[in-house]
């Protein structure tokens, strides 16, 4: 065997290093960037901030199904109940396109004539985090 087909070889025997998410971090109270990395469950968070921030099919940069769909439910007057399913349902929707994100819990909306203010926690493969925006 020459010695090139040997390091060939033990190239393909190595397994795929596992996936570890980083991202620039972001103060979500004000959506300027921190200037700091962060990983893990605090890394996907940023994703899912960003995520929830773009509407879905408006912008050719992202594929079709990143984004959310939220902007829709403004303007109109919703029971409790409706808003709730439809807005765990547009969430999950969102958020679970992202392979590592796996559901949402303690979902909480507060709506005014303009705006929706949702709190919720995300549940990841590396963690919880506790995530709020308005829409």
């Amino acid at each position: 065997m020459f010695p090139f087909e040997e390091e060939l070889e033990n190239e393909f025997d190595e397994e795929e290093e596992e996936y570890y998410p980083v991202e620039y971090e972001i103060d979500f109270s004000t959506g300027k960037l921190t200037g700091r990395k962060v990983s893990g469950s605090k890394a996907l968070a940023v994703w899912a901030y960003l995520a929830l921030q773009i509407d879905r099919g408006e912008f050719y940069t992202y594929s079709e199904d990143y984004g959310c769909e939220l902007k829709e439910l403004i303007g109109y007057k919703y029971s409790q109940e409706f808003l709730q399913s439809e807005v765990k349902r547009m969430i999950k929707d969102c958020l679970t396109v992202n392979p590592y994100i796996t559901d949402i819990e303690n979902l909480e909306i507060t709506q005014t004539k303009s705006s929706l203010h949702i709190s919720f926690k995300i549940l990841t493969d590396y963690g919880e985090e506790e995530m709020e925006t308005d829409v």
